[in-house]
């Protein structure tokens, strides 16, 4: 059916577009959303942004587990790849972070606390697996994995592995250490685990510095290869977001999850880079 009457306003958090007619499948259809295209510049999309929001109103990605992508592979030998990640989610921003990454083609990588799966919060998690983002572990509560009993870091990782299982049926490989603190207790305990631990190259050091145009240089100055470190449960994140992402796109890159940069990862090691 055409929307003609009804305009969706894209005034959101700082990236705005113009609304514009399009096509909403009838209800009990699923869309399906534009191919992305690798290695050229993407501009924000109003369409696949009112296509997200038509499929989330709907339900979307189901009552059951979500429908998650079949892989896909980037050769960042290739494309300018620079891989986007979230931490301490999901929470009430997430949606919006999700939102504006489906409307510029973009994958990221979220990193999840298992005490943050709530019955609010769970559809943003499953919504994370059936467009296409990796999820991995940041632990259940944020603690300092360091300073814990082998019992409790452990039970750490193992409560939100099962968290996520439950809410997506998606298996993590990836964890990232709270406060990127780590040793070899933690280094064992990962291997053992089976999830490599994955730090950053670019800290835009959001958590302190509450201001979108310092967040959004900060990220904008990654090169190809790196990992961003970022948090959607600051809103001034999310509105730093639009404007990160309107400047990669204009120097070409091309968004990835975590593994999709680095390939094949190793339990128990730590990466920071491609």
């Amino acid at each position: 059916m055409r929307i003609g009457s009804v305009l969706l306003s894209l005034l959101l958090l700082g990236g705005c577009a113009q609304a514009r007619t399009t096509t909403v499948p009838a209800a009990g259809e699923r869309p399906v959303a534009p191919h992305p295209r690798f290695g050229t510049p993407r501009h924000f999309d109003a369409d696949l942004l009112r296509f997200r929001l038509a499929g989330a109103q709907r339900g979307a990605p189901g009552p059951r587990l979500p429908a998650v992508p079949p892989p896909r592979h980037v050769d960042c030998r290739q494309h300018k790849c620079v891989a986007l990640t979230f931490d301490d989610g999901p929470a009430e921003y997430t949606g919006h972070v999700l939102d504006l990454l489906a409307a510029h083609h973009a994958r990221a990588t979220f990193f999840i606390l298992g005490q943050m799966i709530t019955g609010e919060t769970r559809d943003f998690v499953r919504r994370m697996a059936a467009e296409g983002h990796e999820i991995g572990n940041h632990s259940w509560d944020h603690a300092s994995l360091p300073g814990l009993s082998s019992d409790a870091l452990r039970r750490e990782l193992d409560r939100t592995q099962e968290a996520v299982r439950k809410a997506t049926g998606v298996t993590m490989r990836l964890m990232r250490p709270p406060y990127g603190a780590t040793n070899q207790a933690v280094d064992n305990e990962t291997k053992q685990t089976g999830l490599a631990q994955i730090l950053w190259a670019v800290d835009t050091l959001d958590w302190l510095n509450r201001n979108p145009t310092t967040i959004a240089q900060r990220s904008a100055a990654a090169k190809p290869g790196d990992i961003v470190l970022m948090h959607d449960i600051h809103p001034t994140t999310v509105q730093a977001l639009p404007h990160l992402l309107d400047e990669l796109d204009h120097k070409g890159f091309t968004y990835v999850t975590v593994s999709e940069l680095l390939g094949s990862t190793t339990p128990g090691k730590k990466y920071t880079n491609r």
